[in-house]
C-alpha cells in the first residue's frame, strides 16, 4: 500500500466515523444544527437499505438535506427520490441564510417553512416570517423577509 492510499484510506475512516457521529445525533437535532454539519452527511442512495436503526438519519439529494423517516427500500419505488415520498423521508430548513436551500414546495405538512426558517428562491435568500408557510417567496413576498441576493448572503 502507498502512502497516498494510507493517507485515503484514513481520511474515508475519518469521514464514515463523522458521518456515523452526526447520524447518531441527528433525531436530536433540528435543521440548522444538522445543515452546519452537512460535509459529514451522505448521499442518498437508490442502491441502499434504509434500517429501523436509521430513522432520524440524514441524507442529501438534489441539494437538499433529509431525514429518514421510515424504513425502507429505496430501490422499491424506482425512479423515486426523497423529495418524491414526504412520508419517508423529512425535508430539513435551516435559520442560517448562508447555509439556504433551493425552495422546495412542501407535501401535506412535510417540509412546511416554520418562521425564521430559509430558502433560496429566485436568486435571493429569504427568511419565512410565518409558521406552517408553504407559498413560494416570489409567488408570496408578504409571508417571507428578503435577505438579499444569493452572492451576497452565500458569497458565491
Amino acid at each position: 500500500m502507498t502512502a497516498k492510499d494510507n493517507v485515503l484510506s484514513r481520511e474515508r475512516q475519518r469521514g464514515r466515523a463523522a458521518a456515523l457521529d452526526l447520524a447518531r445525533r441527528a433525531p436530536e437535532l433540528d435543521g440548522t444544527a444538522i445543515i452546519a454539519e452537512e460535509d459529514h452527511i451522505p448521499p442518498w442512495r437508490e442502491d441502499a437499505v434504509y434500517t429501523a436503526d436509521m430513522l432520524g438519519w440524514p441524507v442529501r439529494d438534489g441539494g437538499q438535506v433529509y431525514t429518514i423517516l421510515q424504513a425502507h427500500t429505496p430501490a422499491h419505488n424506482p425512479g423515486s427520490r426523497p423529495a418524491d415520498l414526504p412520508a419517508i423521508y423529512s425535508i430539513k430548513h435551516t435559520q442560517d441564510p448562508r447555509r439556504a436551500k433551493p425552495y422546495l414546495l412542501p407535501n401535506g405538512t412535510s417540509g412546511m417553512y416554520m418562521q425564521g426558517d430559509c430558502a433560496v428562491d429566485g436568486g435571493h435568500v429569504w427568511r419565512s416570517g410565518i409558521d406552517n408557510n408553504i407559498w413560494r417567496p416570489s409567488e408570496y413576498p408578504a409571508g417571507w423577509e428578503d435577505l438579499g441576493t444569493v452572492e451576497e448572503i452565500q458569497n458565491t
